[in-house]
C-alpha cells in the first residue's frame, strides 16, 4: 500500500534501531537539517559551529538521562553518515525553536476520548499538527520494534526519534507547544527526548512520572492517554507542571496555558497567536457536543473546522506572514489506542485524505 509518508521500520538494540532509522532515511535527514540549519542562521544568527556545540551539550545531557536513548541518537548519526552532535540538535530543535518569542507560530490542536464517551467504547487520542511548511517533506512514520522495549509507532521528523505516536502497550501521546515568560535555553532534557522517554514506558504512571520528574528550561504540553479509558494532560513549564482531568470524558488542549499552576507565569504565546483561544473554544464545543458518541468520524469533525480561517484547527498558510513564519496542519493524527490503528493525513485535513497504518505489533 502507498502512503503519503514514508514508513520507516526498525528492529533490534537501540543502537541498531538508529542505524536502521538512519540508513532508511538518511537523504530525509539531510534535508531536514540543512533547512534547520539554513532556518537558525536566517533567524537566530547561529552559525553551523554553533550549532554543534549545541548538539555536544545534548548529547552529555542525553547520555546522563538515558543510555538507550543516548544510544539511539549514535546509531542514527552512524546510519545517516551525520555527526552526532548535528542528530542531537535536531532533536533539541524545539528548544531553539521556541524559546524566543520570534519564533511563535499559532499551531495545533489536541483531542481525546474516554472509551466511555466513544460509540465503539475506543480510547481515541489525536492532533492536527501545525507547523514550517518546508518540513512537511522530511517527515517520516517511524516504527521501532526494540529488544526488550514497548514497541512504538510515531509521526516524526526524519533523524527526530520522538514525537506524537502510540506503544504496543497502548499508551499514546499528542504535543502541543506552549511559551512562558519563564522560558530559556537550558542544559535540559530536549522536549522530544521526553515524548520518546515516555513512549519507551509501558505503564501509564510510569510515562507520566518521566514529565513529572524531568527538569526543563522551556514550557510545553502532552496529552496521554491509554486503551482501556485513561486520559490526563500534562501542561509543563519551567517551574511545574498542571495535571489536567477529562471532563465528561474528553479531553481538548491548544497552545494556551488552562491549568491551575500557570497563573505567576505569563503566557507569550497567546498574545502573538489569540488563534488558540478560539481553536480551543471550538473544540471543547464540538466534543462536548457528540460525548458519549464519538468516533473516527466525529474527531474528522473536529479536526477539520474552518472557523477563523486561516487560523483554524484546520490550519492554513497565511500570505501575509514572511515565508519563514509560514505553516499549516502539516498532519492531522487519529489514534484508536484499543484497537492500535493509526490514522494519518499529509497536509490539512480538508483536503487530504486519512491513511490507515496498523502497526505490526497491534
Amino acid at each position: 500500500m502507498d502512503y503519503p509518508f514514508p514508513i520507516v521500520k526498525v528492529e533490534g538494540t537501540s543502537f541498531e534501531c538508529g542505524q536502521m532509522h538512519g540508513e532508511k532515511a538518511k537523504q530525509k535527514i539531510m534535508d531536514n537539517l540543512e533547512y534547520y540549519l539554513g532556518w537558525w542562521k536566517r533567524n537566530l544568527n547561529l552559525d553551523k559551529s554553533q550549532i554543534f556545540e549545541y548538539g555536544s551539550t545534548i548529547l552529555k545531557v542525553l547520555e546522563k538521562f538515558d543510555e538507550r536513548i543516548f544510544r539511539e541518537i549514535l546509531g542514527v548519526a552512524e546510519g545517516s553518515d551525520i555527526k552526532p552532535e548535528f542528530i542531537a540538535a535536531i532533536n533539541g530543535r524545539y528548544e531553539l525553536a521556541w524559546n524566543k518569542k520570534i519564533q511563535l507560530l499559532g499551531g495545533c490542536t489536541s483531542i481525546a476520548s474516554l472509551s466511555s464517551s466513544s460509540k465503539e467504547n475506543k480510547t481515541l487520542l489525536a492532533q492536527n499538527w501545525d507547523y514550517r511548511l518546508p518540513v512537511k517533506e522530511n517527515c517520516i512514520i517511524l516504527e521501532l520494534n526494540q529488544d526488550n522495549e514497548s514497541s512504538i509507532v510515531m509521526h516524526t521528523e526524519a533523524g527526530v526519534i520522538g514525537q506524537k505516536g502510540f506503544n504496543s502497550n497502548g499508551l499514546g501521546i499528542v504535543i502541543n507547544a506552549m511559551v512562558s515568560d519563564k522560558d530559556q535555553l537550558g542544559n535540559t532534557i530536549p522536549f522530544f527526548i521526553i515524548c520518546r522517554a515516555m513512549l519507551n514506558e509501558s505503564r501509564f504512571d510510569k510515562a507520566i512520572q518521566v514529565l513529572l520528574r524531568s527538569t526543563r528550561s522551556v514550557s510545553y504540553n502532552v496529552m496521554v492517554a491509554m486503551r482501556g479509558g485513561v486520559a490526563v494532560d500534562l501542561e509543563a513549564h519551567p517551574y511545574e507542571t498542571s495535571v489536567i482531568l477529562p471532563d465528561n470524558d474528553i479531553l481538548v488542549h491548544t497552545n494556551h496555558f488552562i491549568g491551575e499552576r500557570c497563573l505567576y507565569l505569563v503566557d507569550e504565546f497567546v498574545k502573538e497567536e489569540p488563534s488558540s483561544i478560539h481553536r480551543y473554544l471550538v473544540a471543547m464545543n464540538k466534543m462536548m457536543g457528540n460525548k458519549g458518541n464519538h468516533s473516527f468520524e466525529t474527531f474528522t469533525n473536529v479536526l477539520t473546522d474552518h472557523f477563523g480561517h486561516p487560523s483554524s484547527i484546520c490550519y492554513h498558510p497565511d500570505s501575509e506572514k514572511p515565508a519563514d513564519r509560514r505553516e499549516e496542519s502539516l498532519t492531522s493524527v487519529i489514534f484508536d489506542l484499543d484497537a492500535g490503528k493509526f490514522w494519518f493525513t499529509k497536509g490539512p485535513p480538508c483536503s487530504n485524505e486519512y491513511h490507515l497504518y496498523v502497526p505490526e505489533f497491534s
